[in-house]
């Protein structure tokens, strides 16, 4: 930590920011039991930890606050699978990056699906990106088979059933219609997994092209399919804010 202090920290929030993975897969690890805090198993993600005095160890290695956090925008290709590593030896979206922190994309973007995609080591700000209660917008370009009627198009605001929980929610920005397909650019604020996907689908079409164009501000239009940069601190600056600011 870059400052001392004696603020106390959530157990699953020091894991994060020390860079072993979202707040999801901290709470994961600590149910399991596989890390200790001063020596004893501790399994209940929100106890407290002192950064300066306790001492927390992950498969034999003490966990310390990772000060230097990097920050990177992808504009992912397809044939690229968003996880940090992938049995079958598929290229991964880590294999894109050189860095030698232990980096990690912040949600995920399908095998076929191209787009923006941040990579980092900041686990805190990683949780709050993609958590769907801090409905953070990211911006798609869909192609779909067929013409998409505007009827249809008029329901997306209010909600598609995809699955027995809350209906799927789209803002759609424009749309034209070509001979074969309609092309559709839309807002979505939570990403469940394909969601776009099984919108469409649930409305008789599949999506036969999805590009994310913008995660929250940031836009990939100036980075070749493959590509990547290091984010400014003032785009970092306001990714915390927009994050910690709901």
């Amino acid at each position: 930590m870059s400052e001392k202090s004696e603020e106390q920290i959530r157990f699953n929030r020091y894991l994060a920011m020390a860079g072993l993975g979202s707040r999801r897969v901290c709470d994961d690890l600590i149910q399991k039991g596989l890390v200790t805090i001063n020596g004893q198993i501790e399994s209940n993600p929100a106890t407290r930890v002192n950064p300066l005095s306790d001492e927390v160890v992950f498969q034999g290695k003490q966990i310390i606050l990772e000060p230097d956090y990097q920050y990177f925008l992808l504009n992912k290709p397809t044939q690229v699978i968003s996880t940090t590593n992938d049995p079958y030896g598929r290229t991964t979206i880590i294999d894109l990056i050189p860095s030698k922190d232990r980096i990690y994309p912040v949600g995920r973007l399908d095998f076929d699906t191209t787009g923006a995609i941040i990579l980092t080591n900041d686990g805190d700000l990683a949780y709050s990106l993609t958590h769907p209660k801090f409905q953070i917008p990211k911006t798609y370009a869909v192609r779909v088979l067929g013409q998409v009627s505007s009827e249809d198009l008029d329901r997306l605001p209010l909600g598609i059933n995809i699955e027995a929980k809350t209906p799927a929610i789209a803002e759609v920005l424009d749309y034209n219609y070509f001979d074969r397909f309609t092309e559709i650019r839309l807002i979505l604020r939570e990403g469940r997994k394909r969601e776009i996907k099984r919108i469409f689908m649930a409305l008789g079409h599949k999506v036969v092209k999805l590009h994310r164009e913008q995660f929250a501000f940031l836009r990939v239009d100036d980075l070749s399919l493959g590509k990547y940069r290091v984010l400014s601190a003032a785009e970092i600056a306001k990714l915390k804010e927009l994050a910690h600011g709901h």
